[in-house]
């Protein structure tokens, strides 16, 4: 049974999250002339490991954390620190990551309780973002969005 239940937790997340990336990207393209649709005009994507691939390749548990990917590779490409922290607090999680000269990928996070086995960015999320809140109910404390 050895890592038998990240790959299942892997197997359905990328089950669950692929079809509404497919859709989204449907909805995207059409916005479009049709470049975008007739293989003229290249459309890549952010992966959670930093890299862009293409549209037909794009897949759920490649994309988990694409957005907090690109803005990793963003602040490792722009800053002329040799060290930086990337702190990235949207509305309901945190992200913090490090660039040190070189980018740190990891083979298995857990995010949300679930561990996905794909190459990502070693980016650190915590479910506490700026419309999160602390609550005390039936003797215990939670985060939540509010």
């Amino acid at each position: 049974m050895v890592k038998m239940v990240p790959r299942g937790f892997t197997a359905s997340a990328d089950a669950y999250l692929t079809p509404h990336i497919l859709k989204y990207i449907q909805t995207f393209t059409e916005g479009f002339d049709a470049g975008l649709t007739d293989g003229t005009v290249p459309l890549y994507f952010m992966q959670s490991d930093g890299g862009l691939t293409d549209v037909q390749s794009f897949s759920g548990h490649r994309a988990i954390l694409s957005g907090p990917a690109g803005g990793y590779v963003g602040y490792a490409l722009t800053t002329p620190a040799a060290q930086t922290i990337g702190f990235d607090m949207g509305g309901t999680s945190t992200d913090v990551s490090r660039y040190a000269g070189a980018y740190s990928h990891v083979f298995e996070s857990t995010t949300a309780g679930v561990t996905i086995q794909a190459p990502q960015l070693d980016i650190n999320t915590v479910a506490a973002g700026g419309g999160s809140r602390l609550f005390y109910e039936s003797g215990v404390f939670r985060v939540g969005p509010e």
